[in-house]
């Protein structure tokens, strides 16, 4: 006669077993569920926290050419857009313009002098009144993260030259590029990036130059560019 013990050592030997697989793979399961929870907190911190500034610089098509009267300084008025998609706050020390008529082949750069809103294109300038037309002094811009600055800057040639660079019926190539404050940590230094210039040509349309020396624009036909 057999003993029943052998049968009911296997199936508890079996229990035991798939006890312990189930017990596995319910650890597996929350080790599993405990990393993606994990990486999800990480990704989080790092987009709405540690995520460097991202700098993005726009420049619209209406840009505009004139002549200060209180100098010798020709002024170029373009609408920009800074983006900043990184979450800590980014700032922008300045912007250069670099301009070059295609005819002559002439090359002048010009300075962000100032920012103008729509009182500096409604105004006018008046050198014997002493009136000029109001713009504020350009100063660095801050970009809080996920946020973006919009203005129409001035963009101011150094002046002095023995003739203009923009000249009715001509075409101008512009190269718009910005200044980043240097970075001093190590790290912010490798993740660190210079948002890359825009070109733009322009065709110059027929202008009188004493109506500009009054307050007149003369808007610039934008014919390619990379924005």
């Amino acid at each position: 006669m057999k003993s029943s013990s052998a049968p009911n050592a296997t199936n508890e030997a079996s229990e035991i077993a798939v006890e312990a697989v189930q017990h596995s793979s319910g650890n597996l399961l929350t080790v599993m569920i405990s990393g993606l929870a994990l990486t999800a907190s990480a990704v989080s911190l790092w987009e709405t926290t540690l995520r460097q500034p991202e700098i993005k610089l726009y420049v619209s098509e209406n840009i505009q050419y004139t002549r200060d009267p209180y100098g010798p300084y020709e002024v170029l008025a373009v609408p920009v857009t800074i983006t900043n998609s990184g979450a800590r706050d980014g700032a922008v020390l300045s912007l250069q313009l670099e301009a070059k008529n295609l005819k002559t082949g002439q090359v002048e750069k010009f300075k962000s002098n100032y920012v103008a809103d729509a009182q500096y294109f409604g105004g006018r300038d008046d050198v014997a009144a002493r009136v000029k037309r109001p713009k504020t002094p350009f100063a660095p811009i801050s970009v809080s993260g996920r946020s973006a600055f919009t203005g129409t800057v001035l963009f101011y040639s150094a002046g002095g030259g023995e003739k203009n660079l923009i000249e009715p019926g001509t075409k101008i190539e512009m190269i718009l590029s910005v200044t980043l404050p240097a970075q001093t940590d190590w790290l912010d230094k490798a993740l660190a990036s210079t948002p890359p210039a825009a070109t733009i040509e322009a065709e110059v349309p027929a202008f009188f130059p004493g109506a500009l020396l009054s307050g007149d624009n003369a808007p610039l036909k934008v014919s390619s560019g990379t924005f």
